[in-house]
């Protein structure tokens, strides 16, 4: 190779990996907002899951509940 042909080679090793490193940082971006996304979709589903214990507990209470009054009043007929 003489001098031209491996400063044209250089050249174009310069251009891609500069484009290389633009996409990088492109996909960096992009991966920043997704983070976000993803944090705040946890926050919602983690309220949903708690609001779903709620209900489960306050369901278990109730279901115990009205199932002691009934064995109670099964217990006295």
């Amino acid at each position: 190779m003489n001098k031209a042909q491996v400063d044209t080679y250089r050249e174009e090793l310069l251009e891609r990996i500069t484009r290389i490193e633009e996409k990088g940082k492109a996909h960096f971006e992009i991966t920043k907002e997704i983070r976000v996304d993803v944090k705040a979709q946890n926050g919602r589903v983690r309220k949903l899951e708690n609001r779903q214990s709620w209900f489960m507990g306050v369901g278990s209470v109730t279901a115990f509940v009205f199932g002691s009054l009934i064995a109670w009043i099964k217990g006295e007929m």
